[in-house]
């Protein structure tokens, strides 16, 4: 995406910042992603919500510590093919980031649209997986596609909301339900 698209797009979503601040901005949760896993005092991978005395006691949220999300991204000129080994590099990468509970990718019959369902233990997992994903993926990602919108499942705060540059957000509330393992 040139710069140019960019800035505009960061106007429409009432955000001024450059393709560099959001960059620096993903890189500088590290600090902040560390900090909150010890002040939870739990490492994200011994986190597991259905075992949570935490998420079994919360009144609000039957679905305890876990966050998903559903980013929705628009993928630039090349299609599919130009994007194929940035996925799976991706998903890999997320494979083994501790507290990722679930990591899939969905593409559009035509290989233009993207949308990932992504699930996290805990905020520490989702702060973890930004900073990654900062450091890994976010340049590359946005020299090849074009994030559009996303829809949170759950609660964030605001330290992770800051790390979320993905046009227009939806953020939806636990209501009933469960999860299994």
């Amino acid at each position: 995406m040139d710069s140019e698209r960019f800035d505009g797009l960061m106007r429409t979503s009432g955000q001024a910042r450059s393709r560099r601040q959001t960059l620096r901005g993903l890189a500088g949760v590290a600090a902040g992603a560390s900090a909150l896993a010890l002040s939870v005092g739990t490492r994200a991978q011994e986190a597991s919500p259905a075992a949570s005395s935490e998420a079994a006691a919360s009144p609000v949220s039957p679905m305890g510590t876990e966050v998903a999300w559903l980013p929705v991204w628009m993928v630039k000129a090349g299609g599919l093919e130009s994007v194929r080994a940035l996925l799976e590099e991706m998903v890999t990468s997320a494979r083994s980031e501790a507290g990722t509970l679930s990591y899939a990718v969905y593409v559009s019959e035509d290989g233009q649209t993207i949308t990932f369902y992504e699930r996290y233990a805990d905020e520490a997992a989702v702060l973890a997986h930004q900073v990654r994903f900062g450091e890994r993926f976010a340049e590359r990602a946005m020299a090849a596609m074009t994030c559009s919108r996303i829809t949170v499942l759950g609660s964030l705060g605001e330290e992770v909301r800051k790390t979320l540059d993905c046009g227009p957000q939806t953020s939806l509330q636990p209501f009933g339900g469960f999860s299994v393992g």
